[in-house]
Parts: C-alpha cells; structure tokens; sequence
C-alpha cells in the first residue's frame, strides 16, 4: 500500500519532491550522502558536514580512551519511519544500533593511520569495516538527519494535503546544538498500516547504492591496486580455467585498505571529482511500483478551467507550481512558493533549487549565477511593463541572473521588446534573462512529455532561450 492510497491523495510520483513510501514493505532505496556533500543547497551541504562531525569527534573519543561517550555518540539504529531497506518483503530491518560502536572501535583498533585521517565520506566505512554495507549507510544518515526529515515532512504534508497527527513520539534524532541524541513530540503522518510515523525523503538525495560503494571500488581501484602490486588480478582455485578466478572477501579487501589508505584516498578523490555523475535514482522506475500516469490533458482542462484575475491568482500559482514539478522534477528540486527576502520586502512566487549536472539547467546555473531558479507566477490577460521591471529586480547575484514569467497568453511586442532592453542593458556579466513562457508553452512542454515526442520540457526551455538570445543581438 502505498502513501497516496492510504490516505486517498490524488498526486503521482513525477509531481512532488519525495519518494512516495510504500507503508507496508521497504522500497529498495537508500539515502545517499554523498548527494548532500555535492548539493548546491547549502542547507543539505552543512547536514554532511554535521554528520562527519559525529563520526570523527568519535574517533577523537576513541583515541582518549572515553569509550563509555563513544558508545553513547555512535548509535544509529535502522528508521524504519523512512520505509528504505533491502529486506524483501519487510519494512522492519535490524539497523546497527549499539552494534557499530563495537565495529568501529575494531576498525580504529586495527588501523592507528585510520584514527589519524578521520572520515571524508561516512560512505567509506563499508571498506574498512566488515559490518556495514550499503544499507548501513543509509541508516547512519537517517538517523544523523532525522530532524531535517521531520521538518521536510511538516511541509511537504502542509504543501499536499497530508493528514498529520500531533504529539507523534519520535526517538533518537540527533541535536547538533547540544552534540547528544535526544527525544521529542511532533506533528507527523501515522501510517495505517504499522502505526508508526511517516518520515519522507527528498528524491535528490536517494539513490539504489550509494555513489561510494563497495562493489564499484573493488571492480575499479582495487583490482587495478591488486594488479600493480601483485601482478595478477583476482587469484585462481587450483585446477580452474584461464578465465575463473576467485573473487576476494570482504575480509580480504578491508585488510588491504585499511593497511594502504592511499589507496582509499585515490578512491575517493576519483569519486569526487566524478561528482557530476552522481545522480539521485529516476524513482518513477516500474519495477518500484510507484504512481504514474500521464498527466497532460488533465492540467490542461485545470488551466483551461481556471479564471483570469486576481481573485484566482492563487490558484493559478499553486497550479503552476504542480505542472512545474511534473516538468523539471528532479533537476530542478526542492520548490516552494511566496519566497520572502529576509526583511520581507519582495516575495518571489515559486524558487526552486537548481541541482542539474547534465542540462539545459546546468548551463543557466553555471553561466547565470543560477543556484536557484525563479519562476515569477502572474494570472493576467496581458502582461505589463511593471511585471516585467518586477522580475528584472529580484534577478541578482543572490539568486542569479536567470528567470522565468509564466502567464497566460503570448505577450505583446512590446513586452518582449522589455526583455530584450533589460538584457542589453544590464551593466554587468551575465546579463539579465527573462523568460516568457505562455499557456500555449506550458501545454506543448505536458503534452511532449507524456507522449515522449521532442523537445521535451527542458529542450523547449532551451530552444525558447536560444530565441530569445539571438533576437538579444
């Protein structure tokens, strides 16, 4: 059963910013964190900042001898709120709890070069340590996250309609004012199905394997290590063909890393530099079972049926902010709508989060200043020079040069002619963008989606600025 089923919502996966659980067996997933390491958000850069703070103070803790703090620091059992695991079948899993204090102090026993380097990724331990593994990690970073995740959860609920319970019990969430796991009461979904709270999860930081895996690294830098400093790759069984070889054990592989660290840190380094690659899982994948369905004719009767004007100017904002997610989800994550500046003098309609690595969308972020992306929401019959000055003014080196308007109808020459003078003259580099996109562009982008016909959203988006830049000049 899943989320929307449950509790009667009518939305689909391509449509909101998380993965849809399912309430009564674990989706294959993790979170991963090496997405937040690589984040353009700086909120979820400064979570794995935090959760590498836990794990070093406690290998400092560990080098003092304090290992009554250490076991009281590390312990991480499995969230089974968040509904992520690898058990078929269950939404129960055993986590690591108190387990992994006990490995990690192995692991640090064994390797005094390790205690002295300390973590880069949490990730890393599934291979210098024989009981964590993938799933492990997920776990260590729900639990380091789990107040994050409730905070998301509250709005994500507010933003969809999720019914919520108030006083939910949730225990061990880490507070990172005070250092210490603590308990609390919050206002969270129940699911029917386990009684437990419901805890979701961005879709840009989920993945089925983590980026630093156990599997990659010893298909790669450790069979290339093995083969340098041996001259032979993986060794043979007595008596096998040319072709069989016995593939290491885990044993085996964490007894050469931990005794050539620099072989962990070319790893690494190679991972990070390949950060463009690292990409959150297209969870509408069939095989996840999650909702889908084509949604084109439906937002366009909605769009159809929607009065001009400023009575119904908010739910055309919040109608557009639907077909934007359906559009540019997951490159464009994260979007909320009525941004206020920090003195609350400008609200911007809709601000999303600009984590492309591959499109259309990396270009504007990385030639625009572009971390976010506006799209300014205006319910008129015809727009006007002042939407446009509006627009042009909240372009800037906090949000970036780039911006988008959608409207109802084609504009004027005229309005287009502003666009143009705005970008022209815009004293610095880059110069300011503005983007028209009309209801006519709106449906053409739904309806290629759904039938798979090109340009899909992003490449109209992209054609549409290509005209708009060669009528610039």
């Amino acid at each position: 059963m899943l989320l929307t089923q449950a509790f009667n919502l009518n939305f689909t996966q391509s449509e909101v910013d998380f993965v849809i659980p399912r309430l009564d067996e674990d989706l294959p997933l993790c979170i991963d964190p090496f997405l937040l390491y690589k984040s353009r958000d700086e909120k979820l850069r400064k979570l794995h900042c935090q959760l590498l703070s836990v794990f070093n103070t406690g290998f400092a803790l560990f080098g003092e001898g304090k290992h009554k703090e250490l076991s009281k620091l590390i312990d991480f059992p499995e969230v089974n709120e968040i509904g992520f695991g690898y058990s078929e079948g269950a939404i129960r899993g055993t986590g690591l709890g108190e387990h992994l204090n006990k490995l990690l102090a192995d692991t640090l026993a064994a390797s005094e070069p390790l205690q002295a380097r300390g973590l880069r990724h949490i990730e890393e331990l599934q291979l210098v340590s024989i009981g964590v593994a993938a799933d492990r990690v997920s776990d260590i970073a729900a639990n380091a996250f789990k107040l994050f995740l409730i905070g998301y959860t509250q709005k994500q609920a507010e933003l969809w309609n999720i019914p919520v319970v108030s006083s939910v019990p949730i225990s061990h969430f880490f507070d990172y004012g005070d250092f210490c796991w603590r308990d609390d009461y919050f206002d969270l979904p129940i699911s029917p199905v386990t009684r437990l709270p419901i805890l979701l999860v961005p879709r840009r930081i989920v993945r089925l394997l983590p980026w630093i895996n156990l599997e990659d690294y010893v298909a790669s830098d450790y069979r290339l290590f093995l083969r340098s400093s041996t001259g032979r790759g993986w060794s043979r069984f007595t008596g096998m063909g040319r072709q069989k070889f016995q593939a290491p054990t885990k044993n085996e592989i964490i007894q050469v890393t931990r005794a050539n660290l620099k072989l962990l840190d070319g790893y690494v380094t190679r991972k990070e530099k390949e950060a463009g690659q690292a990409l959150p899982i297209y969870v509408e994948k069939e095989d996840l079972g999650l909702p889908t369905r084509p949604l084109a004719e439906e937002f366009t009767g909605k769009l159809a049926a929607m009065p001009t004007g400023i009575s119904s100017a908010s739910d055309y904002q919040r109608l557009v902010y639907e077909i934007v997610n359906y559009l540019f989800e997951p490159e464009l994550t994260d979007g909320e709508m009525e941004v206020e500046t920090v003195q609350g003098t400008e609200r911007r309609d809709i601000i999303y989060t600009n984590e492309s690595d591959t499109s259309f969308w990396e270009y504007v972020r990385l030639n625009y200043g572009s971390p976010f992306v506006m799209f300014e929401v205006k319910n008129v019959q015809q727009l006007e020079i002042e939407h446009i000055n509006q627009t042009a003014g909240y372009l800037g080196a906090r949000l970036g040069m780039f911006g988008c308007i959608v409207t109802r109808n084609k504009p004027r020459d005229n309005i287009m002619l502003k666009t143009y003078t705005i970008y022209n003259d815009t004293p610095s580099m880059p110069r300011k963008v503005i983007l028209i996109l009309s209801e006519d562009d709106i449906i053409a982008m739904l309806r290629n989606k759904d039938s798979g016909q090109k340009p899909a959203p992003t490449q109209y988006v992209q054609r549409r600025y290509r005209e708009f830049r060669t009528r610039c000049q």
